[in-house]
């Protein structure tokens, strides 16, 4: 069996050599939902920000500047399905952003998201270009608009216990590679513990470690706080372990993140 996703069918078939990607080429749309022969689920993400270890937890990427100074070239109205935009410090390549989200930094009315469907290359710095918008934008953004980007399978490790998981590392991730993430089922590997961690009880959610990038540790207290962030982690603990303790176990994501 090709170790590859298959083109057509919900949720699509991944095999486990499949699930091992680490390439610096995008083999497929990113949030792209695949599922093993075991009924375990996966999403193809993009490790842009660090390297990412087996078992580690996750989460997405604040949106970011397309470049250092892109900005609108000359105003887009309201139900437009182009952006014109110049000022990049740098090349760029063609479509290299399709599929990610576009948004303003500055304006009234900034706050909308829009999937980006493709757009030309950036040849030499200051090149103006045009961005195709896979639905039309529904807000006028004036011209001279910074522009960002976001997408939410761009993602990073957890470093804070407020944060909220978005999957575990299935193999390990190169900084500005593609691969895999699990998002449900039984999870063997995730990262846990640290000097100062609480204990993981069985059947119970796991919580990130604050400070230790990746890992979880139990729920730290007894706080209507530490009862909240809790419980709005999906992942469940299969194995105890004790205080203090680095290393892993295994766990159960509930649904599908």
């Amino acid at each position: 069996m090709s170790s590859k996703v298959q083109a057509t069918g919900w949720p699509q078939l991944i095999t486990e050599s499949g699930l091992l990607a680490n390439t610096a080429t995008r083999k497929y749309d990113l949030g792209q939902l695949a599922m093993d022969t075991r009924g375990n689920f996966y999403r193809y993400v993009y490790a842009g920000v660090e390297d990412l270890a087996r078992g580690q937890g996750v989460t997405h990427v604040a949106e970011g500047a397309w470049d250092t100074s892109i900005v609108t070239n000359g105003a887009v109205v309201s139900g437009a399905t182009t952006v014109e935009a110049d000022t990049s410090t740098s090349a760029i390549a063609a479509n290299a952003y399709a599929g990610w989200y576009l948004t303003q930094a500055t304006a009234a009315a900034k706050g909308g998201f829009y999937k980006i469907k493709a757009h030309d290359a950036v040849v030499t710095a200051a090149d103006s270009f045009t961005i195709f918008m896979e639905d039309p934008v529904d807000e006028a953004i004036a011209d001279g608009a910074a522009l960002r980007i976001f997408n939410p399978y761009n993602v990073e490790l957890l470093d804070a216990d407020t944060e909220q998981c978005r999957g575990i590392v299935v193999n390990g991730i190169t900084t500005l590679y593609y691969g895999w993430i699990q998002v449900g089922g039984f999870v063997p590997k995730i990262q846990v513990g640290h000097t100062t961690s609480a204990a993981i009880v069985i059947n119970e959610p796991l919580v990130p470690v604050a400070g230790v990038p990746g890992a979880f540790q139990g729920m730290a207290g007894s706080a209507e706080t530490d009862i909240m962030e809790s419980a709005c982690n999906k992942i469940i603990a299969l194995r105890a372990v004790a205080a203090d303790t680095p290393g892993y176990t295994a766990g159960y994501i509930l649904g599908i993140m």
